[in-house]
């Protein structure tokens, strides 16, 4: 069995070392990552740093007054490189608006971020909470990074709750309604009713009274039951189905079945009024009176 020489094993180990690292991918990631927000016209605020893996937990605001800063170092693995998408993307986790901002990246791979209030959208800073997230890749096979770093919630002042938008118009499913409907017409008390049906039969004596003293005669009765036997009962009748129809309406049926017994008893009392009306004419004219 021949042995290689020990620099060739060592030369060999190098080279396998170098392929294998070759073809494991790296990733991107960051480092030194600090976030702090600052109020305008006070001293700058404590720095809260994050990493990849451990993201601020503290509750943090953003006031209309306040500035906040990110610094921090991307890598490519154990490399600090600039990569070609570096941004903070800014959403609502309730309506999943969202807006993105750019880091200032430098060759070293130093980045920064400068932001406000008045630089987000004003249809976020309605949310109750908003959630950053950093997000870094390039070109090549290095995995890219996509982590939330916070959650901030935006206190407005007065001026700026007057500006914000109305939420948008979704269609969507609504509440069942129950309809009330209009309770059913009641009669008036029997006591009214009783009132005026009294004051009604106390006329009768009085139009009785005055139909006789013009002069009406009840002699000509026979007669003219014997010259038309159908046309005169037929008609009475038919004005009494009238009124008998109009007390019903009163007390228990409705509209529409009050005008389809209207419209059947119409026709019988016109056809047999207008003969019995003829031959009371043809009694007028022989000057029976």
């Amino acid at each position: 069995m021949k042995l290689l020489p020990t620099s060739n094993l060592l030369a060999a180990g190098l080279l396998l070392c170098q392929w294998v690292s070759a073809a494991t991918p790296s990733a991107w990631t960051f480092a030194d990552a600090t976030l702090q927000i600052s109020q305008k016209g006070a001293e700058a605020g404590p720095k809260q740093k994050f990493t990849s893996t451990s993201p601020i937990s503290d509750a943090l605001t953003l006031k209309n007054t306040d500035s906040l800063k990110i610094l921090l170092t991307t890598k490519e693995g154990d490399t600090a490189k600039r990569p070609h998408q570096l941004f903070l993307f800014v959403k609502d986790t309730e309506s999943e608006l969202e807006s993105f901002f750019s880091f200032d990246v430098k060759e070293s791979g130093k980045a920064r971020l400068d932001l406000t209030q008045k630089d987000i959208p004003v249809a976020l800073l309605s949310a109750p909470s908003l959630s950053f997230t950093l997000v870094l890749g390039s070109f090549g096979q290095s995995t890219p990074l996509s982590i939330e770093i916070a959650k901030i919630t935006p206190v407005l002042d007065a001026a700026a709750k007057k500006v914000l938008p109305e939420p948008p118009l979704k269609y969507q499913k609504l509440n069942e309604i129950h309809h009330i409907f209009r309770a059913e017409p009641r009669s008036p008390p029997k006591v009214i009713s009783l009132v005026f049906l009294a004051a009604v039969a106390a006329c009768l004596p009085g139009l009785f009274g005055a139909w006789f003293g013009l002069s009406a005669n009840l002699s000509h009765l026979p007669k003219s039951l014997a010259a038309s036997p159908v046309a005169h009962p037929i008609f009475f009748a038919s004005l009494l189905a009238f009124e008998a129809v109009f007390f019903a309406y009163y007390t228990q049926i409705n509209i529409f079945q009050t005008l389809a017994a209207v419209t059947v008893i119409s026709p019988v009392a016109l056809l047999s009024g207008s003969r019995a009306l003829r031959e009371v004419r043809a009694r007028r004219l022989n000057g029976e009176r």
